[in-house]
């Protein structure tokens, strides 16, 4: 147990240094209804637009943090739950198009969610072909300014999306998702963040990992 708790240690603390933080996109630190929804809630089919909307209050990220908000299982939990739900075939996938092709935009490259969610939108697309790509519709350029590396930046006339949805842990007991929020909190005061992933690396990505890594102490 002992072994166990040093290794989360030193997890959390490689995740608080910000040197690398300023590679990543940079997004606007304001959003009308999140920093996911705001850039592709025109484009996406009307089934889908209400799921984005969804309150980010269930994650450490900030509002506008679209990165963040992309490697937060427990949000995009429910934004693709309520996908599967009221959405079906070609309309699924086009959700998918625009959802990964955002989180790719911003540095994320993937879309992370609890792996029954992304059965559950498989199986609601029916069937329906992967899309790849979508000429006629533009999504809001939401990157404003790119970072110090040659981060694979989305333009806003829509790239190839990445394939398929990567899945995360979706056993999250309520101890771990205590330390989770606490761990999460604290890592974004050690962090001036200059740029949306800065919070991704701090309380974003940094809390999923934390996840599984908390997951070995219960």
């Amino acid at each position: 147990m002992f072994f166990k708790f040093i290794i989360l240690v030193v997890s959390i603390s490689s995740l608080v240094k910000g040197d690398n933080y300023a590679t990543y996109p940079q997004v606007p630190k304001t959003a009308s209804y999140n920093g996911f929804a705001d850039p592709i809630i025109d484009v996406l089919p009307d089934c889908a637009k209400e799921c984005v909307k969804y309150s980010t209050g269930n994650t450490p990220c900030p509002n506008w943090d679209t990165g963040c908000l992309c490697v937060m299982p427990q949000w995009s939990g429910l934004v693709g739950q309520c996908i599967a739900k009221n959405c079906t075939g070609s309309d699924v996938q086009s959700a998918r198009y625009w959802t990964t092709s955002l989180c790719s935009t911003v540095g994320a490259n993937t879309w992370w969610m609890p792996a029954s969610i992304s059965t559950m939108l498989s199986t609601a697309a029916e069937g329906a072909a992967e899309i790849t790509t979508i000429s006629d519709k533009t999504a809001r350029s939401w990157v404003v300014a790119s970072g110090s590396s040659d981060t694979n930046i989305i333009t806003e006339s829509s790239g190839v999306a990445e394939s398929g949805f990567e899945s995360s842990v979706n056993n999250t007991n309520n101890n771990s998702s205590s330390i989770v929020s606490s761990v999460a909190s604290s890592a974004a005061s050690f962090t001036e963040s200059t740029s949306n992933m800065a919070v991704l690396g701090a309380s974003g990505l940094g809390g999923a990992i934390i996840c599984l890594l908390a997951s070995f102490l219960v």
